[in-house]
């Protein structure tokens, strides 16, 4: 059997950027509480290891973060995620007098200038997003003149500026976004377009679909919550019907009996999983086929 794992693997620049700071920031402030508020990437094992030095997390399904700045105790270092975050978020933490570190991906923060510029100069932004992602909610907090358009719900919203500003939640594919884009297009004929597909994602999507036709099996490696995960495991399944596409977190999730008589085994993974366990599933796979 040969196994295949999709370059490139392992954290992007923007992950590895957030993970290396929480690290750091508990090194340098041993005897302080660390508290991640958010999870600062969607990778459960990732979090995990850095629970195991110290750096808790503080995140709740539903609720806002700035709400959970009030259960963290006093004199704690606040680390903020990669995803970018509300303007109030700061503005809570500094009302409490808590330390923070700013790990927002440059990218992302790139992007919500983009948006602040337009909505500045008295323009309409269509974000065109995931609701409730973490990015999406940073985004549309910037301004009343940004509007989500959900992907899982592609409604395009209706807005009075005839020359909106199209952009998008870094995450997605070109090849997610390019028919909402034409069909904004068409509404609003005048509408610019600022394109934020984060790099780091678009080149694993471009590997993805440079597999061999006869590839088999295709793991998708990534957290649950991992937007970018799931949009290769997407990509995977229109791109290779005659394959087995399956998500996995991790290398306990492989069922053997999935690779009994296969010849060719491909591995992806999203921009937030760890390169050891992208390693170690390839490992697993090539010890099972022996």
């Amino acid at each position: 059997m040969k196994v295949i794992t999709v370059k490139p693997y392992g954290y992007c620049a923007g992950v590895a950027n957030a993970i290396s700071l929480a690290y750091k920031t508990k090194e340098s402030n041993p005897d302080r509480n660390i508290i991640i508020l958010g999870m600062l990437i969607h990778n459960e094992d990732a979090l995990n290891e850095l629970q195991k030095v110290g750096i808790k997390t503080i995140y709740k399904k539903g609720v806002q973060l700035e709400d959970l700045v009030d259960e963290i105790e006093d004199n704690s270092i606040v680390i903020l995620t990669a995803h970018g975050h509300k303007k109030i978020v700061e503005d809570r933490l500094n009302n409490r007098g808590l330390e923070y570190v700013d790990t927002t991906c440059p990218f992302v923060t790139l992007t919500f200038k983009e948006i602040a510029k337009a909505s500045d100069q008295g323009h309409d932004v269509i974000y065109i997003g995931k609701a409730n992602h973490p990015e999406a909610t940073a985004a549309l907090s910037i301004s009343k003149n940004v509007h989500l358009l959900d992907l899982s719900n592609p409604i395009i919203p209706e807005v009075k500026d005839e020359s909106p500003l199209i952009i998008n939640q870094t995450t997605f594919s070109h090849y997610e976004i390019e028919k909402q884009i034409e069909l904004i297009k068409q509404k609003y004929p005048l509408t610019k377009v600022f394109k934020s597909v984060c790099d780091a994602s678009t080149r694993r999507q471009e590997a993805l679909l440079s597999l061999p036709k006869e590839v088999e099996l295709i793991y998708v490696v990534g957290g649950k919550n991992s937007n970018n995960a799931k949009t290769l495991f997407d990509m995977a399944k229109e791109k290779y019907p005659l394959a087995k596409v399956i998500a996995i977190q991790n290398e306990n999730d492989i069922n053997e009996k999935d690779l009994i008589g296969l010849n060719l085994v491909a591995i992806s993974s999203g921009a937030s999983t760890p390169k050891e366990i992208s390693e170690s599933i390839k490992s697993k796979i090539e010890s099972i086929a022996n």
